[in-house]
């Protein structure tokens, strides 16, 4: 997908659901209450669903007329007869008013609105039956679920969609570690991946439902005929008086097998049959309705259409129907239910994401605007992200080995080396490898950032330059710790300078930038090597750095295990001073000490704090609200540097030389720990 194309989708995606989303909101939480309907009513509302069961209830006809006697002002419509013994019978009126009758004792033990109760008034909210006109409720209804099923999951699914089939197993999974806008966006895109199949099903299976044409479209792809139109009863002679409903049924029954719930609706002219539809035994789900047409005067069966017997296109309708309402079983209602919980979670995340992104182009102190003027892939999980100022503005200026910090969110700050020729003004190049293990700013950046975006970020900083005074430098680097060194290497063979770059990686697939350091210029001076194994790679640095020639100077940056192998190479024969190291993370040996609790005392404030084993001092200060200021939180940025008044540190940090640390009077409090039992911080 282009990244074009990604970016109009983004904006569709989430643009539809800002505004339709308070609509399925409604939909989604109606729905939830009606997901358990048949298991909840007879708790909610016992007396019209269960009544004292008996061997031989009356008659119906006796049944009607006692709910007749207890509503005169309205005028019959139809009877609904309960699906198992004990279930009241409904008699309904053209008013909407509802009686439950006792079958066995021809009481009416309750009389509610026709959508009253608790599920009744779910159902009439959830199908927007308190609108007079009942197309414009279906047309609603419909209408969201076709924006859901194309607009959010369609959409959604493209976005999802990872660039590479290596992150698919990264993409499906949810990562509660990570923390805001990053965990917004890992909940909302992997709940929306596995609720999409059953989302689609819960729209897919509204809109027969809604939609007449749809009915109709099932039939023709099916190639079933349309349904006929209802049977007609024939002229009644002078005076006759049409049947009971007693009556009917008895005939009905005649040709039904052995029906359970059954609902009677009589003739509105004395023309029209009298339609009853049931379920009959054994059917093969609560939709599966077998209709009976009988002549209202004269009980003549005018038609039978057994569901077993009807059309393909109908018995799809209806089975979509009972899918739709959850009447396949607990376990269907089971994941209806995960499924339509999604909406509101994925309402949640996407609005939260949503209100952190324009939070975090906040600009704040130190801070300023850019806009993402290019996103390229450079190699396999690398992409490169091209800077500028917003409205051709200048950007500050920055020397080879310099980094930025990036405000992937209100709350996530990552550091990127700057990668292009500090000597071109006006633009910083980024690139930025998505780790499987990430916390959130390389996937972040991968999977959101288009061009066109803008990104909060921090003037460049510089813990890795290149020492001015050297006569030669040597550049070696392994997979994307290139980026600190490209920059290098443009500088040095801008100005003329003696340089060499060892570049290591798996393959050329994974070289970042290969194609622009092979170019002609680079010649001689950058090399490649590819796949290269533990043995022969201590060959390879034994060759290039067997010997430090005076004035040579090392730049090494790269995983923390090739870094170790280099730095083992080099031991006892270049000084420490002429090598200069930039990391990823903090030395995982230092982290691997035990963690004692302790004391932080602050000097300014005259607060003394315990620091649990289980704590950083940077956790501890944010919790009492001492604000320091953190970004990586792995101590490779130096963003946390704080001065030390008195006590002995125990440095866990990537970032300090070792004449600071032996000076002891700086630490980065969100690693490093105390060697005793109190430190004394300038705070």
């Amino acid at each position: 997908m282009t990244s074009t194309l990604r970016v109009r989708l983004l904006q569709i995606h989430r643009w539809t659901g800002l505004s339709v989303g308070l609509l399925l909101l409604f939909l989604a939480v109606t729905g939830l209450g009606l997901q358990f309907r048949h298991q909840l009513q007879p708790l909610a509302e016992p007396t019209t669903t269960r009544v004292a069961s008996c061997e031989r209830p009356t008659e119906l006809d006796d049944q009607i007329a006692a709910a007749r006697a207890a509503h005169a002002s309205g005028k019959l419509e139809s009877v609904i007869l309960g699906e198992e013994r004990g279930a009241p019978t409904q008699v309904r009126f053209s008013d909407d008013a509802t009686l439950f009758v006792d079958p066995c004792s021809a009481q009416v033990v309750q009389q509610q609105a026709r959508w009253g109760g608790l599920f009744g008034r779910l159902e009439q909210l959830h199908r927007f039956r308190f609108l007079e006109d009942n197309d414009v409720a279906n047309a609603i209804t419909g209408g969201t679920a076709i924006v859901m099923a194309v607009l959010l999951v369609g959409f959604g699914l493209a976005l999802w969609w990872p660039s590479s089939l290596r992150w698919l197993k990264t993409s499906a999974t949810l990562r509660p570690g990570l923390k805001g806008r990053a965990f917004d966006l890992n909940l909302h895109r992997t709940v929306g991946l596995y609720a999409s199949v059953l989302l689609l099903a819960v729209a897919i299976t509204s809109l027969p439902l809604a939609f007449k044409w749809v009915r109709q479209s099932i039939n023709v792809a099916v190639g079933s005929p349309p349904p006929p139109a209802k049977p007609k009863s024939a002229e009644p002679p002078p005076g006759a008086k049409p049947l009971t409903m007693g009556a009917l049924w008895e005939r009905a029954q005649a040709v039904l097998d052995h029906p359970t719930k059954a609902v009677i609706s009589l003739a509105k002219t004395k023309n029209d049959a009298v339609e009853i539809y049931a379920i009959e035994q054994g059917a093969s789900h609560a939709e599966a309705r077998s209709y009976v047409y009988l002549d209202a005067y004269s009980g003549k069966v005018l038609r039978f259409e057994p569901y077993a017997a009807s059309s393909l296109g109908n018995r799809i309708y209806r089975t979509s129907a009972a899918i739709h309402a959850g009447e396949f079983g607990v376990l269907l209602q089971l994941l209806q239910f995960f499924g339509t919980l999604a909406i509101p979670v994925m309402g949640y995340s996407g609005i939260s994401s949503f209100v952190r992104s324009r939070r975090s182009t906040r600009v704040e102190a130190g801070s300023f605007q850019v806009e993402v003027a290019s996103v390229r892939d450079e190699a396999i999980g690398i992409k490169s992200f091209e800077l500028t100022g917003l409205g051709g503005k200048g950007l500050p200026a920055f020397t080879p080995g310099a980094h930025i910090n990036v405000h992937v969110d209100h709350e996530t700050v990552r550091q990127y080396s700057l990668c292009n020729d500090p000597d071109r003004r006006g633009r910083y190049r980024i690139a930025v490898r998505r780790a499987p293990d990430s916390r959130g700013g390389s996937q972040a950046l991968h999977e959101r950032v288009q061009v066109g975006d803008r990104l909060v970020i921090e003037a460049p900083r510089n813990h890795f330059p290149l020492e001015r005074g050297a006569r030669h430098h040597v550049l070696v680097a392994a997979g994307i710790g290139v980026t600190p060194l490209i920059g290098m290497a443009q500088a040095l063979q801008r100005q003329g300078k003696s340089y060499e770059l060892h570049y290591f990686t798996r393959s050329i697939e994974h070289a970042a930038f290969h194609d622009e350091l092979s170019q002609p210029r680079f010649n001689g001076r950058v090399n490649f090597h590819y796949a290269v194994e533990p043995e022969r790679l201590r060959e390879l640095l034994r060759r290039v750095l067997a010997e430090r020639p005076e004035g040579h100077h090392l730049y090494l940056c790269g995983p923390r295990r090739f870094m170790e192998v280099v730095e083992e190479t080099v031991a006892g024969r270049w000084p420490a001073e002429s090598i200069h190291v930039e990391h990823f993370s903090a030395d995982p040996q230092a982290q691997a000490g035990p963690c004692v609790p302790f004391e932080v005392h602050l000097q300014r404030s005259q607060r003394t704090l315990d620091v649990p084993a289980n704590k950083s001092i940077a956790d501890v200060l944010c919790h009492h609200g001492i604000n320091v200021v953190t970004s990586c939180r792995q101590g490779v940025c130096g963003t946390c540097l704080t001065g030390v008044i008195a006590g002995n540190c125990d440095h866990r940090d990537a970032f300090l030389s070792d004449k600071e640390r032996k000076a002891g009077d700086k630490i980065m409090v969100c690693v490093s720990r105390a060697r005793g039992d109190q430190i004394v911080l300038d705070l």
